[in-house]
């Protein structure tokens, strides 16, 4: 079951979106934090449009676990974006139906940075936020 979600990463193209539907149910509920999406139509527009979006998209599988009904798969995502190379670590949380299809898909990453900031006013003020809440080092006071 994990091993197809990971050839899919592998693979990632037009051509390895094409047989979504042996990797997924018709009603899978994806979820990421910028997309929804409420069944296998809809999964497939949003990762067609990841190809559209950005250019050289691949996908590097980092580590997995699993059971009978969920995954976790860590991976990094490498792209491009207006002609600069950019990676983002991501974490997907699988479950699987009693067919082996994947019935809900979560992915877990940051898009502050990698994403937003990449945009010039919004990537400014993302970097002043950082700085504000950012936690202070400490000075060294060496008591004699």
């Amino acid at each position: 079951m994990t091993d197809k979600f990971i050839n899919l990463l592998k693979n990632y193209g037009h051509d390895e979106l094409q047989s979504l539907s042996s990797i997924y149910s018709d009603d899978v509920q994806y979820e990421d934090p910028i997309n929804k999406g409420k069944d296998l139509i809809h999964l497939k527009l949003i990762l067609e449009d990841l190809l559209k979006v950005f250019r050289k998209v691949r996908f590097k599988s980092i580590h997995s676990s699993h059971n009978d009904e969920f995954a976790f798969v860590s991976w990094k995502m490498y792209y491009e974006f207006r002609y600069k190379a950019y990676e983002i670590d991501g974490v997907s949380r699988l479950r699987f139906n009693g067919s082996g299809q994947i019935t809900e898909h979560k992915d877990y990453w940051d898009a502050s940075f990698p994403l937003y900031g990449t945009f010039p006013i919004i990537g400014s003020i993302m970097k002043l936020i950082k700085k504000f809440v950012r936690v202070k080092e400490p000075s060294l006071k060496l008591d004699n």
